[in-house]
């Protein structure tokens, strides 16, 4: 498993773009299954995310690894950015 950022900054504000998704090309490629995990924030209310990335079949754990990750980066301070 690889964890690590699903963005290269926070999510854009509105509903115009998702930002880049330059960090998910290279799982895309191989097909590997990658769940972005949110809860993390920046000190304005943007939304940070982690994406964790597996081996194909284990979609499942990936999922549980994802909802546990979830409640800790909930309970961390925001970050500047």
């Amino acid at each position: 498993m690889i964890v690590g950022p699903a963005a290269t900054g926070p999510a854009p504000k509105g509903l115009a773009a998702t930002g880049s998704p330059i960090l998910s090309r290279p799982w895309q490629l191989l097909g590997a299954p990658v769940v972005v995990v949110p809860g993390a924030r920046t000190t304005s209310g943007l939304p940070l995310g982690l994406q964790i990335i597996g081996l194909p079949g284990g979609e499942e754990y990936l999922f549980d690894v994802g909802e546990k990750l979830e409640a800790v980066l909930r309970e961390l301070p925001a970050v500047a950015g």
